[in-house]
């Protein structure tokens, strides 16, 4: 039988893990520490700005954490014939949910809450959080393009993973 070093064995998993430590420095580092300023704090809670960091530290961290633990569990489920074939998924399923993640910021969340950041210093918090502002412009044409972004996350990113988690598994004596 091959016998592949933990490390090797659980590489998915691994960078999982790694997508956390960077979704960290992105999503609560860079992002947090940017509307955490007492200045900025002071006029952009509330708005997109604040679900820039949200998504980004929150599923950024959270959600790959728990994903790494998904993907461990299922590498120590499966004989490595099963895996094989799992793995293809969990590949694409990594990428997909990091660049959908990553499209949701870059198309989206963070240009419309810079956008809605300049219109609260120019016009007030008030306008920046009207229904009006909310649904037309610039602003509403970035919520649209969040559109492409989910739909990488989504389809190139959580079907793979669900399809691999609902895949028949060989179990062996797990040798974690």
């Amino acid at each position: 039988a091959d016998q592949e070093s933990l490390a090797a064995r659980h590489r998915w998993a691994s960078y999982f893990f790694i997508a956390v430590g960077v979704w960290n420095f992105i999503g609560a580092g860079v992002f947090g520490f940017l509307i955490n300023t007492p200045i900025v704090s002071y006029f952009e809670m509330g708005t997109t700005l604040t679900a820039n960091h949200g998504h980004a530290a929150m599923f950024g961290v959270f959600g790959m954490l728990g994903l790494g633990v998904l993907v461990f569990c299922l590498r120590a489920l499966q004989d490595d014939a099963t895996w094989r074939s799992t793995e293809r998924l969990v590949r694409l399923g990594y990428w997909g949910v990091n660049a959908g993640l990553a499209l949701m910021i870059l198309l989206d969340l963070f240009p419309a809450g810079v956008l809605q950041l300049w219109d609260v210093l120019q016009n007030g918090y008030w306008h920046a959080r009207r229904l009006t502002y909310l649904m037309s412009g610039t602003f509403h044409t970035l919520e649209w393009a969040r559109s492409a972004a989910d739909g990488v996350f989504l389809l190139v990113g959580v079907v793979p993973l669900v399809l691999a988690v609902a895949r028949e598994h060989h179990q062996h004596a797990p040798d974690l």
